[in-house]
């Protein structure tokens, strides 16, 4: 499957009759430009109707606090990337292993996913085992599952875990024999924390992925045997990938092969410099703690132009020497006296933290591992103003209405000697095949 471009400019004027103000109190709906259509180009690639993901099982281990909450709750994202868009399973597979939980709460959740199209499978965790116990318990639930002998690839995941493209996950995870043992995952892309760490693990936020002949060997090792004086783990580990990763290496040779296109996403603050960087990834994670952003609005673009346009770029002329770029279901950023930088290269808007005393001094290079040199942030500069997306609806097949807001009060597209806006600024964005 080819890669598609990270940025495709279109020479085409994006705004050609400007904007329009509108009164809210005097309207209950937004005006309609009979604009002509702008168009672009896009790599094909399925729609999630069209992907067949029955070789992946997938497993979680949550509360139920956790997974039945409104806003912390995995559900909504879980309904993009496994389920056809319309009611039915893709055919992946998921074991969801709820803690703290009841049998009333167990049989809720089964019958809610069930209800949404999601192939599940919910199980209570067993109460004598910690987070990392849980975790690495998976394995053999996984392995144990009543379809496992159709499915090609097992995966442990968190539960803000969130596929935007599973069918080039599939392709990249097709170079590993699932005939043989494989160990599939990607490091943490700062380097402070590698270092920190010392161990060459999956970072399980990513997604680990273990082939079946691998979790048949892991289920008749001492992974999670206890040492009775201390009462820690024989193989160490405080984390569930950790542990997981020390069972591996602490019994067989087997070793991570890193799939880079996986990410565990280890930045704080504003992720934009990541969304809006053209990348196609293939996991995304932490987005809603220590970042925020709304993957399961982004993937709706995925219903008219299939996986690969997902957060890809087109660029678009303003006016003057204004140009405009689409990070294609993430945001909308207008650079209004143009654009003077390489834009192959990331934008430093991460909060990265408090560097630890080895690694002050460091700062610049804790990313480079992964993105390279991060060209320098344009927040608070002027040079660059923001739509983020906010919400969208597929109004029929192919058919797909993005709403990007630029907020008003969001002093990050203000320069020191600029006035706020005095409006909410709202771009609808529909996408026509």
């Amino acid at each position: 499957m080819p890669n598609r471009l990270s940025m495709t400019n279109t020479s085409q004027e994006l705004f050609p009759k400007g904007y329009k103000a509108i009164d809210l109190e005097e309207t209950d709906r937004l005006p309609a430009d009979n604009l002509e259509p702008l168009e672009i180009h896009v790599t094909k690639s399925p729609r999630p109707e069209e992907i067949d993901a029955s070789e992946l099982l997938f497993g979680v281990s949550t509360t139920y606090k956790r997974f039945s909450d409104e806003n912390e709750g995995p559900v909504k994202e879980w309904v993009r990337w496994l389920t056809n868009g319309n009611g039915s399973s893709n055919g992946a597979g998921l074991v969801l292993q709820l803690h703290e939980t009841t049998v009333e709460q167990i049989v809720a959740a089964q019958n809610l996913l069930a209800g949404l199209g999601i192939a599940a499978t919910v199980l209570q965790s067993d109460p004598s085992l910690d987070m990392p116990g849980r975790y690495v318990d998976l394995v053999p639930i996984l392995y144990s599952h009543p379809t496992r002998a159709s499915r090609k690839y097992l995966a442990l995941i968190d539960d803000d875990t969130f596929f935007p493209n599973l069918d080039s996950l599939m392709h990249e995870l097709h170079k590993y024999d699932h005939r043989k043992e494989y160990y599939i995952g990607t490091l943490t892309e700062r380097v402070d924390f590698i270092m920190h760490d010392r161990v060459p693990m999956a970072y399980g936020g990513a997604g680990v992925f273990l082939t079946p002949p691998l979790a048949r060997t892991l289920i008749n090792l001492p992974c999670l045997d206890v040492d009775p004086e201390t009462g820690l783990y024989t193989e160490q580990g405080f984390q569930g990938d950790r542990l997981l990763y020390h069972c591996i290496k602490n019994h067989t040779d087997i070793t991570l092969n890193n799939l880079p296109r996986l990410n565990q996403l280890d930045e704080w603050g504003d992720p934009s410099g990541f969304y809006e960087a053209g990348h196609q990834p293939l996991s995304l994670h932490h987005y809603k703690s220590w970042h925020h952003a709304s993957p399961e609005i982004s993937h709706l673009i995925a219903d008219a132009c299939g996986e690969a346009c997902v957060f890809q770029r087109f660029g678009f002329d303003g006016k003057g020497a204004s140009k405009f770029v689409l990070a294609n279901g993430y945001s909308l950023a207008e650079y209004p006296k143009g654009i003077h930088w390489d834009m192959g290269k990331t934008e430093g808007t991460f909060d990265l933290g408090d560097a630890d005393n080895w690694a002050s001094g460091k700062e610049d290079v804790r990313m480079s591992f992964v993105y390279g040199a991060l060209r320098d942030g344009l927040s608070y500069t002027g040079l660059k103003r923001a739509w983020e997306v906010v919400g969208g609806r597929r109004r029929a097949e192919g058919v797909v209405d993005l709403v990007y807001l630029k907020r008003r009060g969001d002093h990050r597209w203000i320069a020191e000697d600029e006035q706020e806006e005095e409006r909410e600024n709202v771009v609808v964005l529909r996408f026509v095949p």
